[in-house]
């Protein structure tokens, strides 16, 4: 080979291996499922505006995108001694390196209405997993004779539907 020849191969090799490197590094995370889920309540929610209320029951459900981008489209509460109804649906949210968000919650009851963002955790790379939100405060948006804010805790088992 000549001197040329082994130099163009040698400099096509490094180009090459830099170009595989760079793809390699550049691989994004492993990519949620896309599609349709449903979170069903794990335990008990509590929704505490100085006098704690401990539902039972609670679904959200909605989509996914493959970057975990929520969209939650209808929810539901039930078990809770009085009736608490969830608001101003759709809500946002995520699902990102191990941080769970529902953005846009909101909830009212006994004519109180609280509502903002909630920040937990979560392990787990593609449905199913399980999100906790614990002691998120969620200030009040309306109702009179309602304290400041409030408290919730939650935890919800995401499936895909």
């Amino acid at each position: 080979m000549s001197r040329t020849t082994k130099k163009l191969a040698a400099i096509a090799s490094t180009t090459a291996a830099a170009a595989l490197t760079l793809a390699v590094t550049a691989t994004p995370a492993m990519a949620w499922t896309a599609g349709n889920f449903t979170a069903t309540l794990n335990g008990t929610m509590v929704i505490n505006a100085g006098i704690p209320a401990e539902c039972t029951g609670s679904t959200l459900s909605g989509t996914i995108d493959a970057n975990g981008n929520l969209t939650i489209t209808s929810a539901s509460v039930s078990g809770c001694g009085v009736t608490v109804t969830p608001n101003n649906l759709p809500w946002t949210g995520s699902l990102s390196n191990g941080v769970a968000k529902l953005n846009g919650f909101s909830m009212s009851a006994i004519g109180c209405t609280y509502g903002g963002n909630l920040t937990g955790s979560f392990s787990g790379s593609d449905l199913p997993v399980t999100a906790t939100f614990a002691n998120q405060k969620v200030n009040k948006t309306s109702g009179w004779l309602c304290p400041g804010s409030a408290t919730v805790t939650a935890a919800y088992d995401f499936a895909a539907a």
